[in-house]
C-alpha cells in the first residue's frame, strides 16, 4: 500500500467516528476535536512521534514544514462544523470529507481508466466513487444524527433546543447537488488549495443556506 493510499485509509477510518455525533453532546464533540487538534499540532511531529508522522505524511509540504497539513485542516474543519453548524449538517459535511475524498482516491488510483491530466491525472471513476460514497453516507448520517437533541446550531451551547423538521425528499435533492459540487471541487482542486478546506466550507455553507433550519 503506497503512502497516499495509507493516508486515505486513515481519512476514511475517521469517518466511521461520525455516528458519535448522534449520541454525544455538542460540548463533548468540541472537546474531542480540540484534543485531536492538539495531537496533530503537538504530538504527531517528526520531533515528537516520527513513526506516526511518517505514517500519515504523504505530501512534500508535510515533510518540509514538519506538520501534517492535510489532517490538520481535516480536523480543524470538523471542529468548526461541530461547533457552529446544525449537527445534522456537520455529520453530512464530515461524511463528504471522509468517505467521498477517501474513496475517490482509492478507487481512482486502483481502477481509474478515464483520467484528466489537467486535473492532476484524477479520473472519472474516482469522481463517481466520491459522489456515491459521499451521498450515501452523508444522507444516512444526516437522519441518524436527528436523534440528538442538540442538533440545532446555537450561540449559547448550554441551551438545548428542539430540532426542526426537514422534508426528506428536499434534503436528498439538495444533498445530492452538494455532493456533485463537492466531487467537482475535489476533482479540480490543485495542491495549492487543499480540498479538506474547500469541500467542507462550501458544502456547509450551501446546506445551511438551502435547508434553512
Amino acid at each position: 500500500m503506497d503512502q497516499e493510499t495509507k493516508r486515505k485509509v486513515i481519512h476514511i477510518g475517521f469517518g466511521f467516528l461520525t455516528p458519535l455525533i448522534a449520541v454525544f453532546p455538542r460540548l463533548l464533540l468540541i472537546l474531542i476535536t480540540l484534543v485531536a487538534l492538539f495531537f496533530i499540532i503537538v504530538v504527531a511531529r517528526p520531533t515528537m512521534w516520527n513513526r506516526g508522522f511518517e505514517a500519515m505524511a504523504s505530501r512534500e509540504r508535510d515533510v518540509r514544514t514538519g506538520y501534517l497539513y492535510g489532517p490538520l485542516l481535516y480536523i480543524l474543519m470538523v471542529f468548526v462544523s461541530v461547533t457552529f453548524l446544525d449537527l445534522r449538517i456537520a455529520a453530512s459535511v464530515f461524511c463528504i470529507m471522509a468517505f467521498g475524498d477517501g474513496f475517490a482516491n482509492i478507487i481512482g488510483s486502483r481502477f481509474g481508466k478515464h483520467r484528466y491530466q489537467r486535473f492532476q491525472n484524477k479520473s472519472a471513476e474516482g469522481f463517481l466513487a466520491f459522489l456515491i460514497a459521499a451521498f450515501i453516507t452523508s444522507s444516512l448520517l444526516f437522519f441518524l444524527v436527528a436523534i440528538n437533541p442538540e442538533v440545532t446550531p446555537i450561540i449559547d451551547l448550554f441551551i438545548i433546543k428542539e430540532p426542526s423538521e426537514v422534508n426528506k425528499g428536499y434534503f436528498l435533492v439538495v444533498n445530492f447537488l452538494v455532493c456533485i459540487l463537492s466531487a467537482i471541487i475535489e476533482l479540480t482542486t490543485g495542491d495549492k488549495l487543499n480540498d479538506n478546506l474547500t469541500v467542507p466550507i462550501i458544502s456547509g455553507i450551501i446546506l445551511t443556506s438551502l435547508l434553512k433550519f
